[in-house]
């Protein structure tokens, strides 16, 4: 390693044990061959804080070859560790963004293998070790060109919040801030479904963001929902491995979305052709199911229809078409008529025993029941622009209501037609994500 890059390392140490993830940034060097699987063991060893184990995992990687620090930010951006990036690398194309509050103007030149499903990665890539034990799922790689980074500012916080005197606010103070799993379904076998173009822009937006805001951020794509290979199902069940100690949780699912008769549920489709449904996901997040959640703020994002409706008042709205150069925007599904319920269990233990299967769950829904969601296929979902822009804009200073509150003024100022939806269960708490400050 060339001195210059030693002195980097050296000079931002502290930021670099405080703010990367141990497990992923090991898997990731791992795998670019920074490190032998025999190098890797006393990352690995779990007698050791994970502070401790990061110190020497920095040190060490100074003693590496010619290529270890071009790989160190390679990793870094991966993990969209970009602030840290540019410390370390003066030259980093990161420090040419713009720096703009309002709309992003992302290149219509998205990467479209960011987001790797688990298949194609078991085939294509090296296999990643695996940092939870017993969990066979792996975190899907992302491959971001620097090029392409959200050109959008993410305005820190500069005070914390105090609880009020009726409503209290959700711990989110620690470096732990929170996770945030991006679920994207984008194109589908034998064609059953249209192909989702614009997806993988709304994913570079949210993972830009929130990586900004301090959150971890893990990212699917394409997986399947059959009997033999249901990798959305293990996956949501793997998550209990990943998600731990944090201080809030943000799910994202992004696909066709059908409406469910009789039902404020919606069907989802997996990349098989196969259906999951809204519930169902909120559902592995319950008191019961994920105990460890329990008073910690989910917050459920769904940028997918919920229907066949058109809602305008006036003014036709023109629908994409094969042979259209210009398309103007997408919908996200189209209706079906199965009418699957939510279950219902009546309750046997004790009242003093008894806690209610639902809590600090939020849920934003792109669109209202019944309706469609537009995309654009160059700019992204209409929804995601306007989520990103808001909370880039006012996270700092607005709680998490108040946020999804805006995200749907904004939206109907900018694209008139599209009127998106929140529901609250047992979220009694301010959630206020304090982008970029921490409390020791």
């Amino acid at each position: 390693m060339q001195d210059e890059h030693r002195r980097a390392i050296q000079n931002n140490f502290a930021s670099l044990v405080e703010q990367t993830d141990l497990d992923h940034m090991v898997s990731a060097l791992y795998e670019k061959g920074v490190f032998s699987e025999q190098m890797i063991e006393p990352y690995k060893d779990l007698t050791k804080d994970a502070r401790s184990r990061k110190r020497l995992l920095y040190r060490d990687i100074t003693r590496r070859g010619p290529d270890a620090f071009r790989n160190l930010l390679d990793a870094l951006s991966d993990a969209g560790y970009w602030d840290l990036v540019r410390d370390l690398d003066p030259n980093s194309s990161l420090h040419t963004r713009r720096t703009k509050i309002s709309a992003p103007s992302t290149s219509s030149m998205s990467n479209e293998n960011d987001y790797v499903s688990i298949s194609t990665e078991k085939k294509k890539t090296k296999p990643r070790l695996d940092v939870y034990k017993n969990d066979s799922t792996p975190i899907a790689k992302d491959t971001t060109d620097l090029n392409m980074v959200p050109q959008y500012n993410v305005i820190k916080s500069n005070k914390f919040f105090e609880d009020g005197e009726d409503i209290k606010l959700y711990n989110t103070r620690g470096h732990k801030r929170g996770i945030i799993v991006v679920f994207s379904y984008i194109e589908f076998v034998n064609n059953i479904e249209t192909y989702r173009k614009g997806v993988d822009v709304d994913c570079q937006k949210l993972k830009y963001l929130f990586s900004e805001m301090g959150f971890r951020v893990i990212s699917y794509k394409n997986l399947t929902r059959d009997v033999c290979i249901n990798e959305t199902v293990t996956t949501l069940e793997s998550l209990k491995k990943v998600i731990v100690g944090v201080e809030c949780v943000f799910i994202v699912v992004s696909s066709h979305g059908y409406e469910r008769k009789y039902s404020s549920d919606t069907d989802i489709r997996c990349k098989d052709g196969q259906l999951i449904t809204i519930y169902e996901i909120i559902d592995y997040f319950n008191n019961k199911n994920f105990p460890a959640l329990h008073g910690i703020p989910k917050v459920f994002i769904f940028q997918l229809c919920r229907g066949s409706n058109v809602e305008y008042i006036d003014g036709p709205i023109r629908f994409v078409s094969p042979d259209d150069p210009n398309p103007p925007a997408e919908r996200d599904g189209n209706p079906t008529t199965d009418t699957g319920r939510f279950s219902q269990d009546t309750p046997r233990t004790p009242l003093n025993k008894r806690n209610r299967l639902f809590s600090d769950i939020l849920i934003a829904h792109s669109t209202l029941p019944g309706n469609v969601s537009y995309r654009d296929p160059e700019e992204g979902s209409w929804y995601i622009q306007t989520l990103c822009e808001v909370f880039a804009a006012r996270a700092h200073d607005c709680h998490v209501d108040k946020l999804f509150t805006l995200v749907d003024k904004h939206l109907h100022e900018r694209f008139h037609i599209q009127t998106s939806s929140v529901d609250k269960w047992g979220f009694n708490k301010r959630l206020y994500l304090h982008p970029g400050l921490y409390q020791d």
